[in-house]
């Protein structure tokens, strides 16, 4: 296994696979390297595939110190100059796109060729805008009990969060019923790890950061998003180079990467050519 130590101690564990132009993939809240191989596997024939766990997540050493967004920011430099990468493509999901955000806030896109997003507000709070999570309905008193039933029960507290306002039809969730899927997410992330980076998510206004983006910016928007309009054309404002909505994902929710990887792999790679 291979790991990578950050300055504060804390053990990140990444993969390599292929070789070419570095694409450095992020994963989202309560996941890992290990999920949606089908989609980083699209790339291995043609691009140097870099894949990690979050602090907290996956084979990642869980931290008790430093577990929020500034700092995921923080890890991902630290594996980009680490690995004396350049050129990078950052590609985001969810929590993986705040990643990238905070990067992108704290160090600029001078190591940066393109980045991609899928799915993710630079802004999670609906305070004075409706371009936060849930398409603007979900509530700072919604978050304060997202926070309660992380700490009762973790394991339900993400059931409840992917059922409520990521995947809210059933029918595009198949195999497993809800006690088999609160059984799945007890194994993601613990009370701590997830509390933290949910409080952080909210407290994280990424929105100034944008004017720093200065390579080109794809957008990867489901048929069925977590955010609104509003949140994607204040990006298509503000970043400084080429902007491409891709939104031709019929039948999708926030969990895209896993329900259409080939199509998002397509999406991605037509990008990668163009700019």
């Amino acid at each position: 296994m291979l790991y990578l130590t950050m300055d504060d101690g804390i053990r990140l564990y990444y993969e390599n696979h292929g070789e070419g132009d570095a694409l450095v993939f992020c994963h989202g809240l309560n996941s890992s390297h290990a999920a949606n191989k089908r989609l980083y596997g699209e790339f291995h024939d043609d691009f140097n595939v870099v894949l990690y766990d979050q602090r907290g997540h996956g084979l990642s050493d869980r931290s008790t110190i430093h577990m929020n967004i500034k700092r995921l920011g923080r890890d991902l430099n630290e594996i980009i100059e680490t690995l004396d990468l350049d050129d990078v493509t950052l590609i985001g999901h969810s929590m993986g796109a705040a990643t990238i955000y905070s990067y992108v806030d704290q160090f600029g896109c001078d190591k940066i060729k393109r980045i991609v997003v899928s799915d993710m507000s630079p802004y999670m709070r609906n305070d004075g805008w409706s371009g936060g999570i849930a398409q603007g309905n979900w509530s700072d008193e919604d978050f304060m009990d997202d926070l309660d039933r992380i700490f009762d029960d973790v394991a339900y507290a993400s059931f409840y969060i992917f059922r409520n306002i990521m995947v809210p039809d059933s029918s595009n969730v198949p195999g497993m019923d809800d006690k088999d899927y609160i059984r799945s997410f007890g194994e993601g992330v613990d009370a701590t790890t997830m509390a933290s980076l949910w409080y952080s998510l909210f407290r994280s206004d990424h929105r100034p950061a944008l004017d720093r983006i200065t390579v080109p910016f794809m957008y990867l928007m489901p048929d069925f998003p977590l955010y609104s309009m509003e949140a994607v054309n204040y990006i298509k404002e503000h970043v400084k180079d080429a902007f491409i909505l891709e939104d031709d994902f019929p039948g999708t929710t926030h969990a895209l990467w896993n329900q259409m990887p080939h199509e998002v792999a397509e999406a991605i790679k037509k990008f990668i050519r163009e700019y």
